[in-house]
């Protein structure tokens, strides 16, 4: 039976399965493969596992470098590291991997240097299975802390594979039902190809990166974020990182942890709501930055802060970061899962994103749960508007604006729905209202400029577009 593969490029992934720990001894394994005999070789993966090798050596790990490594001694160096972790629960450990890798029926695998091409049934069976990795973790070394760095391919080695049933693309299918405590960050967003390094580069941008920040000292969590900054910055912006889960189990993980001694200062227990009440200050005079790292810091210190999940994500939507949102959304919905003001906000993403079946599907539940929840209803009105099926965006609104009079996006959807069915006169009307309750709402705007463009009142038309252009710009 024919398997269908995609290939996910340079998406890496930290798995921090993390727990509170006092380390009795920290091993890594590094493996970088570059010289493939049957794909595409790749000129960074041995310099970067090399250079990510010596930098753990000088932070106490006891290190088994590998690279350009086949199959068979793939599978026995994973089954030797997970047996030293073993020996001890207190064990820290650290896996990275940088080459090619393939998703193969949802399920993501690592390839060795002696990897089989003559079809996806050949690519499944020589290679190394994540999820096998994950399992060993789980079931046989049962150690505290793990961090696992999955740097993958960086384009698509198999674009010469014949078959049409393989349907071979680019990007990851985001891995499901994973073990607690595991933070996962990617080095480019999902789908997006990853840059392997400009000519004359020892290191990819996201291992350079991460090479300038592992000897920092500051929580893991801060750490990614510098990783995702650096990144940014090495690749034009073209290149963002990005993560989902949480550390859940301890207040601070460090690769370099702060040294502690009979000198240290006491530690100072922190209080969240002080960092996320300064956070709504922050939103509140528009600095969604500084919003950001605010509600950071009271998730640091209190992982199972909803409200801080939910008001960092609510910045990340309307900074239009929305991979970022869904993450900060999930993580608030899985400590309070019947919140219909959650369940609406993963409906956005969708709708932002343009999975629009998935968004009504989310706006149901809302509305299920709170029947009265006018904002689901004008959001899930702009669903349906999205999937041009007016009437039932008429309708939807029709009850945002009974449950909320001032519901100025229902108004404007609504009426955007009346000039699409060619009812101008009752599409002006709303759209009317919509600009008289929030005269900054930029898109009511663009809507009526059509009106009148429809109706030949070019000069209204201009001046509501120049409204329009003016508001977009704020």
């Amino acid at each position: 039976m024919k398997t269908a593969v995609k290939i996910f490029f340079c998406i890496a992934f930290f798995f921090f399965t993390v727990m509170y720990t006092a380390a009795q001894n920290r091993y890594a394994l590094v493996i970088g493969n570059g010289n493939y005999t049957s794909i595409e070789k790749l000129a960074n993966p041995v310099n970067d596992a090399t250079d990510v090798a010596a930098k753990l050596k000088g932070l106490g790990y006891q290190v088994d470098l590998k690279t350009n490594v086949k199959n068979a001694d793939m599978g026995r160096a994973v089954s030797d590291y997970i047996q030293r972790l073993a020996v001890n629960r207190n064990n820290e450990g650290f896996f990275w991997y940088a080459g090619h890798g393939v998703q193969i029926e949802g399920e993501n695998y690592l390839l060795p240097v002696d990897v089989e091409s003559t079809d996806d049934v050949s690519v499944k069976y020589s290679s190394y299975p994540v999820n096998r990795l994950i399992e060993s973790f789980e079931r046989t070394a049962q150690n505290k802390v793990n961090v696992v760095v999955l740097d993958a391919c960086r384009n698509n080695p198999f674009r010469n594979m014949p078959g049409r049933s393989r349907s071979l693309s680019r990007g990851l299918n985001v891995m499901q039902h994973l073990p607690p405590d595991l933070f996962v960050i990617y080095s480019t967003t999902a789908g997006d190809v990853a840059a392997d390094g400009a000519a004359g580069k020892r290191n990819s941008p996201f291992t350079e990166a991460f090479i300038r920040n592992i000897e920092s000292n500051d929580d893991l969590s801060i750490v990614i974020r510098n990783i995702t900054r650096e990144t940014l910055r090495l690749t034009d912006n073209k290149q963002r990182p990005y993560q989902e889960g949480s550390i859940i189990s301890m207040d601070y993980y460090s690769l370099n942890p702060r040294k502690t001694g009979p000198n240290t200062p006491p530690v100072v227990q922190e209080d969240a709501t002080v960092y996320y009440k300064r956070g709504t200050e922050l939103l509140n005079s528009k600095d969604n930055q500084g919003a950001i790292r605010e509600f950071t810091r009271a998730i640091n210190i209190n992982p199972n802060y909803m409200e801080a999940y939910w008001s960092r994500g609510a910045v990340y939507e309307w900074i239009k970061e929305y991979d970022q949102a869904l993450a900060d959304f999930t993580a608030a919905l899985r400590l309070n899962p019947n919140n219909h003001v959650i369940i609406r906000n993963i409906g956005n993403y969708y709708n932002f994103t343009g999975d629009y079946e998935r968004a009504i599907m989310n706006y149901n539940d809302a509305i299920r749960i709170n029947p009265d929840y006018a904002i689901a209803y004008s959001a899930r009105s702009s669903a349906y508007l999205n999937l041009k099926d007016y009437d039932k965006a008429i309708s939807d609104a029709d009850t945002a604006i009974r449950l909320d009079s001032k519901n100025f996006h229902a108004y404007a959807y609504r009426g955007t729905a009346y000039r699409s069915k060619g009812n101008n006169t009752q599409a002006l009307s709303d759209l009317n209202e919509s600009v008289k309750i929030n005269s900054d709402f930029a898109w009511a705007y663009y809507q009526r400029a059509q009106v009148y463009r429809a109706q030949g009142r070019n000069d209204l038309a201009d001046a509501d577009m120049a409204t329009y252009n003016r508001l977009n710009k704020n």
